[in-house]
């Protein structure tokens, strides 16, 4: 599946409504706001720092001012659930669905200075970032979360849950699969009326074992992990590590739809 770092007009039509949409006040652009998609995709697929993007890109400074505002009113996350709603209909299905899994990945920090990473893993020797996702059966990504490493897979996915379900984003949800670290969402459950679906590997396997349907889980996450930007969380603050992991998951799905043209 070859990656996506630059949009196609059909492609860019479909979010072109949350970059840049009509009647938006203030002075002119100057440079154009898919150019600028662009080279966000381009930074997040190779991970170089600003100050290397290419010629061809619009000046570094303007992306990245452009970058932090989109960040800020949270433009990534819209484009990810409208991507994810489009492909479900295309897929014959509906736009929200009523099954998600949840599970969570620890990542080394790669940050020199401040940062809000800490420590976390096998014997709490990992400093670096839990990340959070919501899947649906496709293996599309719906939502996530960055969070720093120590607390518990629980505890931060019930905070993504929680915010998902209090801003209206899965009114259709009937129930939520995970493994055994999410046990604890049994009380989040009954509140919001929906089931828990806690899956386990079959007793006596040792080792890795895939189970149905959480492997689509963890494809998604070996996905995403090709991005060299998310390779390490090198980001700052969690609202940018947030958002890089959705600059990503936008040209994931854009790629699915790429190699399953309708």
């Amino acid at each position: 599946m070859a990656a996506v770092i630059e949009l196609e007009n059909a492609e860019w039509s479909l979010i072109e409504p949350l970059f840049d949409p009509q009647g938006r006040q203030g002075r002119p652009a100057t440079y154009s706001r898919r150019e600028m998609v662009d080279a966000m995709l381009f930074i997040a697929r190779t991970g170089l720092q600003w100050r290397y993007l290419p010629a061809t890109y619009p000046p570094w400074p303007a992306v990245w001012q452009q970058w932090r505002r989109w960040r800020d009113n949270g433009v990534w996350a819209l484009a990810m659930t409208r991507l994810a709603h489009h492909i479900r209909l295309r897929k014959n299905r509906a736009s929200d669905p009523t099954m998600v899994m949840i599970d969570g990945q620890t990542v080394r920090g790669g940050r020199a200075g401040p940062t809000f990473h800490n420590a976390d893993g096998r014997g709490g020797r990992t400093i670096g970032a839990k990340r959070s996702i919501l899947i649906e059966i496709l293996g599309l990504p719906l939502a996530v979360r960055v969070d720093p490493a120590q607390p518990h897979d629980v505890k931060v996915g019930r905070e993504l849950l929680k915010e998902q379900l209090d801003s209206k984003s899965l009114p259709r949800l009937q129930a939520v699969v995970a493994d055994r670290g999410y046990r604890g969402l049994g009380n989040l459950a009954a509140h919001h009326n929906f089931k828990l679906d806690i899956k386990a590997p079959p007793k006596g396997v040792k080792g890795f074992t895939p189970i149905a349907p959480l492997y689509r889980v963890e494809h998604a996450f070996a996905r995403l992990g090709r991005w060299r930007r998310l390779s390490r969380c090198y980001e700052g603050t969690e609202t940018s590590a947030k958002a890089w992991l959705e600059v990503a998951a936008v040209a994931y799905m854009f790629a699915l739809m790429r190699a399953e043209p309708v």
